[in-house]
């Protein structure tokens, strides 16, 4: 603006005579610097308040509140209420001043004739006012008008008459702030200015995984990534491509450039591109994080502070005497004046506005440059989660055009030259940066940061990744935990025991000892059969080939309790059905040497003694209640390796592509190679047609097939049962599904109106929709996964805290807590039954 007085202002010495103009040059010099200082460097229009409101269709009420006009008068407004009015007409004193005298006045009256449009209108009057002409505000007043608040600027001359004598006394400037109604209509609406309304945005909101009004069960491969493709259906894509080309439509005059922005304007066909390519593999998890950047992209422009209308130079004859409050509805309020800045407003309008361009070209660059990394190494990124910005959160691996979208991610750092500090899966990449601290973010303080970014694990051997990822964790001190979860359904089947990997504790003590007897007792009858083999063939006991045959056998059984338990365990079927059938091959040697004697000699008496002692050892039958023990143990552990398992126990799964500080990162894979297949050893297969040979090859005289499956039907060891699958029949299960459904929704019934008077809605819809999922008429597996790879990573997730300590604290003893002496009497013994050899 050009200062009109400043230039040259009167300069006071002692004894001057002042006249008229030299006073008041000077005091419209202060006057015009006041008004100079309101509007060039603070601002024009309604400060604050000056809020109108309307108790009833008879009356208005205006708050407190300040504004400054276009010529920097400043109008300072108490607040009051008005029920009454009186026409008011704008007086020719302030409409056509005479200033011919006071040239120094024009600047400001030259701008009063354009109020001659409003000159007879209403002024607004308190219930307190009196007078003629005063009316009431009658009903529907307010409608198609608008209320201003009117700066009367008036030139009075003074005039002190005494008798027939008036001498000029001087001039007066009167400032009345008037509340004037004016009429909305075409001569009005030339004359008022109308402002853009200042809208707001609403952020994008992002669905949770595996969350929704009815909780479902996720238990394998296909459903883990199903739920991934939660945001790329039910038209959550062209939600996303709508609100962003509405912002950006808002935006665009203000954006300093629309280099690559054209696809704000329709981001759903490249949205929809991107998915086709993605959706069906392994990298559908990382179409999730992409969305979810792009929502945030968007939420940090829709929190972008609004840039107001500014001004350097100011017109004056915006509103050089008034503001205008609004009216009774929007489109009168279209016109209330708003506040201008002034103060720093080019510099920061300049900054701002080159802010948000770079957030619209960092939201574009992120539709136009996901892409997965075909080679990909295991790395830990440090970033932010939380309420923090996108701008502030590292930048992930999933994208192209790295150089370009470093220098937009974050238009603060870019702005202060320091884009290369911002932390990155692709910080070693060429022309990134130079700082150790942003290439080797762990090895420097971490305190600023509570997540870590996993990535490029997806898609590699998950024992090979939990290798990596541990050693990146041990190497450098990271505080978080790693687990491994299988996504496979172990409904209707049995995890391979080999698959243990750990120590069995107290069982490997109880086998070992158990063992080592069978080894000493099967090793002393076949040394003692050895030493007496003359004596029996003579008593015509056993022939040789019987002799060598049944050494054999208790030679090769040996040969099956393998040192490693886990080993002899995962066979122990076989080996249960091969010890079953010596037990039968005992008896029967012992029914054999009863068979038609009177009397026994003494190596007969020895030969069962010692045939007693091998049955003595499937009476005790140790290894079965170790399999048992270990079973039940081993199904409590390798469940603990599933998905579905840990789900139940632990909540609170979300996946962010990482992992908090103090939390647990889980990595999910896909193996049915655990899961154990029925088929029998071939050494246990020869072993066990041996004995089956041997056993049908004994002669027990008349009746021999009788007494044979009377001897069977006595063994001790058919005592035990496995579990083993009901059989069924499909046809009566077919007759009986549909009244096991009538069962089931009574039972639904009966539930609803139990909890209906105990619990609020969403309680029962929660119990009833998960017991109507339990009330299943027959187990169903999950959709076919036939396409997905196996033993590789497919998914991670995060829970923020640590879980699934490792280690089992079972322990079982066999046989009684205390040790008994025993009571052997050396008559119960052969001297013979110490000899070896």
């Amino acid at each position: 603006m050009e200062a009109y007085n400043n230039s040259i202002y009167p300069v006071f010495e002692a004894d001057q005579v002042l006249s008229q103009k030299e006073l008041n040059a000077l005091v419209s010099h202060l006057e015009e610097q006041d008004r100079l200082t309101r509007k060039n460097l603070i601002g024009i229009g309604i400060v604050c308040g000056l809020d109108i409101t309307f108790p009833n269709t008879k009356s208005v009420a205006i708050a407190c509140g300040t504004a400054v006009t276009s010529l920097g008068f400043q109008m300072a407004w108490k607040g009051a209420t008005f029920t009454q009015f009186r026409d008011y007409e704008i007086p020719d004193t302030f409409l056509k001043p005479d200033y011919t005298r006071e040239p120094y006045l024009q600047s400001i009256f030259e701008h009063s004739a354009s109020y001659e449009t409003i000159k007879k209108c209403v002024e607004l009057l308190p219930n307190t006012a009196t007078g003629p002409d005063v009316q009431v505000v009658p009903d529907a007043f307010f409608e198609d008008k608008i209320i201003l608040l009117f700066l009367e600027v008036t030139l009075i001359d003074q005039k002190n008459c005494v008798t027939t004598n008036c001498d000029d006394k001087g001039k007066r400037m009167e400032f009345n702030v008037r509340p004037l109604v004016i009429p909305l209509n075409e001569i009005t609406e030339e004359w008022l200015t109308k402002y853009p309304s200042t809208k707001t945005y609403d952020a994008l909101t992002f669905p949770r995984y595996n969350v929704s009004e009815q909780f479902k069960k996720i238990t394998t491969a296909a459903e883990v990534l199903e739920e991934f493709k939660k945001v790329i259906k039910n038209n959550y894509l062209k939600n996303v491509s709508d609100t962003i080309q509405n912002v950006y439509t808002d935006f665009q005059n203000i954006v300093t450039s629309s280099d690559g922005l054209s696809v704000l304007e329709q981001a759903l066909p490249v949205l929809n591109q991107t998915v086709a390519i993605y959706q069906e593999g392994l990298s559908v998890q990382y179409l999730w994080d992409w969305i979810f950047d792009i929502t945030e992209a968007y939420n940090e422009i829709v929190a972008f502070s609004k840039l107001n209308p500014s001004l350097c130079c100011v017109d004056e004859q915006l509103f050089p005497f008034h503001v205008v409050l609004g009216g009774l509805t929007s489109v009168e309020e279209a016109y209330r004046t708003p506040f201008i800045p002034t103060l720093n407003s080019s510099y920061e309008t300049k900054a701002k506005r080159k802010e948000i361009t770079f957030l619209f070209q960092k939201l574009a660059l992120l539709i136009n440059s996901f892409e997965i990394p075909k080679q990909t190494t295991i790395k830990v990124t440090p970033s932010i989660l939380g309420r923090a910005t996108l701008s502030e959160k590292a930048i992930p691996f999933y994208y192209n055009s790295i150089e370009e979208l470093n220098k937009k991610w974050n238009p603060k750092l870019t702005a202060a030259n320091k884009n290369d500090t911002i932390l990155s899966y692709h910080a070693d990449a060429s022309n990134y940066t130079d700082k150790d601290a942003v290439k080797q973010p762990l090895l420097y303080d971490l305190e600023p940061y509570n997540f870590f970014r996993i990535e490029g694990h997806i898609g590699k051997n998950y024992e090979e990744a939990l290798v990596q990822l541990t050693g990146l964790k041990d190497n450098f001190n990271l505080p978080f935990k790693i687990i491994a979860l299988n996504a496979q359904s172990f409904l209707n089947k049995e995890v391979d025991i080999k698959k243990h990997q750990g120590d069995w504790g107290d069982l490997e003590l109880d086998y070992d000892m158990s063992r080592t007897k069978v080894f000493n007792i099967t090793q002393a009858v076949v040394n003692w059969i050895t030493l007496n083999k003359q004596k029996i063939i003579s008593e015509s006991l056993m022939t040789e080939n019987t002799i060598a045959s049944l050494k054999n056998i208790l030679t090769e059984v040996k040969t099956l309790l393998t040192e490693d338990l886990t080993e002899f365990l995962s066979n122990y079927k076989g080996f249960y059905e091969i010890f079953k059938n010596l037990n039968v091959l005992f008896l029967f040697h012992r029914f054999c040497l009863t068979l038609n004697r009177t009397s026994l000699s003494v190596i007969a008496e020895d030969l069962i003694d010692h045939l007693d002692e091998i049955n003595e050892l499937f009476l005790e039958d140790p290894f079965t209640v170790i399999y048992n023990e270990a079973l039940k143990r081993w199904s409590q552990i390798y469940k603990e390796l599933f998905l579905s398992t840990f789900l139940e126990k632990h909540k609170g799964m979300e996946h962010k592509a990482g992992v908090t500080k103090g939390g647990t990162f889980i990595m999910v894979y896909s193996d049915s190679s655990i899961f154990k297949k029925q088929v029998i050893p071939s050494n246990q297969l020869t072993l066990l047609t041996t004995i089956t040979n041997y056993n049908a090859a004994i002669n027990l005289g008349e009746n021999s097939d009788s007494i044979k499956d009377e001897i069977k039907d006595s063994v001790v060891l058919t005592k035990t049962n496995f579990k083993e699958e009901l059989p069924y029949n499909p046809d009566a299960l077919k007759d009986c599904k549909e009244q096991t459904e009538v069962i089931k929704q009574n039972l639904i019934k009966l539930a609803n109106y139990n909890l209906s008077t105990n619990y609020p809605k969403y309680m029962q819809d929660f119990f009833v929709g998960n017991l109507g999922s339990l009330l299943q008429f027959e187990p169903s597996e999950s959709s076919n996964q036939n396409n997905i790879q196996e033993k590789v990573i497919l998914a991670d997730f995060y829970i923020p805290y640590l879980c699934c300590s490792q280690g089992n604290n079972i322990n079982i003893v066999l046989g009684n807590q205390e040790p008994t002496i025993g009571d052997f009497d050396p008559t119960d013994f052969n001297t013979e039954d110490f000899q070896t050899n």
